[in-house]
C-alpha cells in the first residue's frame, strides 16, 4: 500500500472514523468552518454600525451551509501550489463559493484583518477537542471501567507482591490494579479539566488591522467571538498563540501513555509469573506450537511508547517560537494527529487484553505457600509491639532464607520464644492489610469520576457540534 503510517493501512479499523476528524483534510474544513464563523462574525459587526448591509436570515442559512466537497479541497492544494500559501489558497475558493449561492457582496470580508494564525491555532483547537472527546478521553474511560472490574473482582484475591524484583509484602491482585485505576483516573481528571485558549489578535498580536476596519471595541469583541467558539481568549500574543496550554495539554497525553505503558509492563510480567492467564487472538510462534505470546499487551505497548515520545517531544519543541514568528511548529503540528492516534490504539489494544484476563489464582496460592519469609515484617513489628527491642536483629537472622515453608515460619516463630496467636495463626494468604478495602474504595471513586468524565465528553461534543453546524 502506498501508505506510510500503518494507522492508515494496518490499524485503520481499529481507529474508525478518526482518519475523518483529525487528517490534514480534516484540519483544511476546520480551518473553512473558522473563516465562515469569523466572516458571520464580522458581518454582524460591521452591519450594526452600517458599513455593510445586514445579512438576511436566508442567507444566513445559505452561509452557515457551506461544506467543503472533495473537489474544494483538491483545489485548496492547487492554489496552495501557484501562491504558496495554504490559507490563502482556502481564502479564495471560499470566495467562489459565496459567489456560487449568491453571496458574492460579502466576499471582500472574508478574512479580513486576519493573519493564518488566528485561523490555524482555532482550527487546531477545534480538531484537538474531537480527538480528545470523540476518541482518547472515550478510550481511557473504556479502559478505565475495565479495571475498575477487575480491582473489584479480585480485591480479595491474595497474591505475593515483588519489590525490586524480589518477594515482599503480600497483596491482593485487586489492589494492584486498582493502582493503575487510580492513576489512569487521575489523568482522565487532568484531561477533562484542562482549558485549550484562542486567539484573533492580528499579525503580531496587537490587533492593528481592526483599527483600519472599524471603531470598535475590538480586543472585548474578538475575544467574545474566540469564547464563542469554546476556547479560552488568550489575553496576549505574538503572531502565534501562547504555546504552553497545548503544550501542556500535548505533555499530559505523553505522561498519561507513560502510566499506560507501566501497567502493559505489569501485566507482562504477572504473565510471564503465571499469575495471569489471557484470552482472545492466540498469536503463538512460527517454530514452537506451545506458544501463546500476549501480543495485544506487547503491541500496545509499542503504540504507547511511540505516541507518548512524538508528543513528550511536540510538547517541548512548541514552547519556543524565534521572535514573532516562525514555521517551524507549522510542520509538527500537522504530526499531532497521528501521535495522539497512537496513544488511542494503544490504549484499545490494552483494553482488549485486560477484559481477557483470568487471573490463575492456584498460581497465586502456590507462589504464597513458596514464600513464608515475607512475614519477616509481620514478625518483627509484632515483636517489638511486645516489648523486644532488638526485634529486626532477631528476624534478620531467622527469616534472611532464599525460601521459607510453612513448617521453617513456625519453627522461627518457635526459635524467638514467642508464644502469640496472631503471629502462629499468620500467613501469607492472610497477611494483606487493608488491600480489599483500598481496591474496592478506588473502584467506586474511580467509577464516579469516569462517570463525570463522560458527562464532560458529551457536552463537549454537543458544543463542537454546534460550532462545525
Amino acid at each position: 500500500m502506498d501508505v506510510l503510517s500503518p494507522l492508515d493501512a494496518r490499524y485503520r479499523n481499529e481507529l474508525r472514523g478518526y482518519h475523518e476528524i483529525a487528517s490534514e483534510e480534516a484540519f483544511i474544513m476546520y480551518r473553512a468552518r473558522v473563516e465562515l464563523l469569523y466572516l458571520e462574525f464580522l458581518i454582524d459587526k460591521l452591519s450594526s454600525i452600517g458599513l455593510v448591509r445586514p445579512i438576511s436570515d436566508e442567507e444566513r442559512q445559505r452561509l452557515r451551509g457551506i461544506r467543503l466537497s472533495s473537489d474544494d479541497i483538491s483545489e485548496v492544494r492547487k492554489l496552495e501550489d501557484e501562491l504558496g500559501h495554504d490559507v490563502k489558497a482556502l481564502e479564495y475558493v471560499l470566495r467562489g463559493r459565496l459567489r456560487a449561492i449568491g453571496l458574492e457582496h460579502y466576499a471582500h470580508l472574508l478574512h479580513l484583518g486576519l493573519t493564518s494564525e488566528d485561523v490555524n491555532n482555532l482550527a487546531m483547537g477545534i480538531m484537538l477537542r474531537r480527538v480528545l472527546y470523540e476518541y482518547l478521553i472515550p478510550s481511557l474511560v473504556d479502559l478505565g471501567r475495565v479495571l475498575i472490574a477487575l480491582s473489584s473482582k479480585y480485591a480479595d484475591t491474595p497474591m505475593l507482591a515483588r519489590t525490586h524484583g524480589q518477594p515482599a509484602t503480600p497483596t491482593t491482585f485487586g489492589k494492584e490494579i486498582a493502582y493503575h485505576t487510580y492513576r489512569l483516573c487521575s489523568w482522565v481528571n487532568s484531561l477533562i479539566n484542562l482549558k485549550i485558549n484562542g486567539k484573533v489578535a492580528g499579525a503580531s498580536g496587537s490587533m492593528a488591522s481592526f483599527t483600519m476596519i472599524a471603531q470598535l471595541d475590538w480586543p472585548r469583541e474578538l475575544m467574545n467571538f474566540v469564547s464563542s467558539l469554546g476556547f479560552e481568549p488568550a489575553p496576549v500574543s505574538t503572531q502565534i498563540l501562547p504555546p504552553d496550554d497545548l503544550t501542556h495539554i500535548l505533555a499530559v497525553i505523553g505522561l498519561t501513555s507513560y502510566s499506560l505503558i507501566n501497567l502493559a509492563q505489569d501485566m507482562w510480567m504477572y504473565s510471564m509469573l503465571g499469575y495471569v492467564r489471557f484470552r482472545g487472538r492466540a498469536i503463538g510462534s512460527s517454530t514452537m506450537p506451545h506458544k501463546v505470546n500476549p501480543v495485544d499487551l506487547e503491541n500496545a505497548e509499542g503504540n504507547l511508547k511511540l505516541g507518548s515520545s512524538i508528543l513528550m517531544e511536540v510538547s517541548k519543541i512548541l514552547q519556543s517560537s524565534r521572535l514573532q514568528r516562525d514555521l517551524s511548529d507549522s510542520t509538527i503540528k500537522r504530526n499531532l494527529g497521528l501521535a495522539v492516534g497512537y496513544v488511542i490504539l494503544g490504549s484499545k489494544r490494552l483494553k482488549k487484553f485486560m477484559e481477557g484476563i483470568e487471573v490463575d489464582e492456584g498460581a497465586l496460592i502456590n507462589d504464597l505457600n513458596n514464600h513464608w519469609e515475607v512475614l519477616s515484617e509481620a514478625v518483627q513489628v509484632r515483636l517489638r509491639v511486645l516489648g523486644q527491642a532488638d526485634a529486626y536483629e532477631k528476624s534478620l537472622r531467622l527469616f534472611r532464607a532464599p525460601r521459607m515453608s510453612m513448617g521453617d515460619y513456625l519453627n522461627a516463630i518457635k526459635e524467638l520464644g514467642v508464644d502469640d496467636k496472631l503471629l502462629m495463626n499468620l500467613s501469607p494468604s492472610n497477611y494483606t492489610g487493608y488491600a480489599s478495602a483500598i481496591a474496592r474504595n478506588i473502584a467506586e471513586s474511580c467509577s464516579q469520576l469516569l462517570n463525570k468524565a463522560e458527562e464532560t465528553c458529551a457536552r463537549e461534543r454537543e458544543a463542537i457540534l454546534s460550532i462545525l453546524g
